[in-house]
């Protein structure tokens, strides 16, 4: 079984235990873990450990299988208890990565932007190989003075839910990525995501506490 299924088992079968009988809660289970499975196999792992982003997608063929397992009668709020239930320990630990402390580091930010820059060439080098449809990332192209600025051009989450006919549920997937920035007492303005069809996904990390960041609304 893959670490994410694995990691998110006990909520998942808590949610079909409340939901289902007995046999059919075993029996949406497994089809929860043939899905995943499938997938893997057949949709591949965008390069595994050797692509920091990979874990995402294998993070996604979880609740993917989980969604259409259940008949798709799992919903944000149901998502968000799971994810506490599973991760919420190790999301309220960035707690201690104060964003607005942070990111007044010009050296903080430089070292986040040669990660970021380090994935875009090993994207570039891999995309359409060994790592698939992995995303495709473009470093601050409005030229944001403060915090962290990217876009993503491609997205391989996005791809999967429109061949699958997952899209309307890839939005409550993309919202993790709001819950993780909070806790770290940080905003993510995002105005564009390909879920919602935009045509990118546009990145722009601060503080909860910079200006931009407290006069911001409508975030997705």
């Amino acid at each position: 079984m893959d670490k994410y299924l694995k990691m998110f088992e006990p909520s998942m079968k808590k949610w079909l235990a409340e939901h289902y009988s007995p046999e059919e809660a075993k029996a949406r289970w497994e089809r929860t873990v043939a899905l995943d499975e499938k997938w893997i196999r057949e949709e591949g792992d965008l390069g595994g450990k050797k692509n920091p982003m990979a874990n995402n997608m294998l993070e996604a063929y979880a609740f993917f299988a989980f969604y259409d397992s259940v008949d798709r009668s799992f919903g944000k709020e149901d998502l968000q208890i799971m994810i506490d239930a599973a991760m919420g320990k190790s999301i309220r630990m960035l707690s201690h990565f104060n964003m607005n402390r942070l990111l007044k580091h010009r050296w903080i930010v430089r070292l986040f932007y040669r990660y970021l820059e380090s994935y875009q060439k090993k994207s570039e080098r891999f995309r359409g190989n060994a790592w698939g449809n992995t995303w495709k990332i473009r470093l601050n192209p409005e030229k944001h003075e403060k915090g962290i600025a990217f876009v993503y051009d491609t997205c391989p989450l996005n791809d999967f839910a429109r061949r699958h006919g997952y899209i309307d549920f890839l939005p409550n997937l993309c919202y993790i990525d709001q819950i993780t920035c909070s806790a770290a007492h940080g905003k993510l303005i995002r105005h564009k995501t390909l879920a919602d069809g935009d045509g990118e996904c546009n990145y722009w990390i601060l503080g909860d506490k910079a200006p931009e960041a407290l006069a911001d609304v409508g975030s997705k």
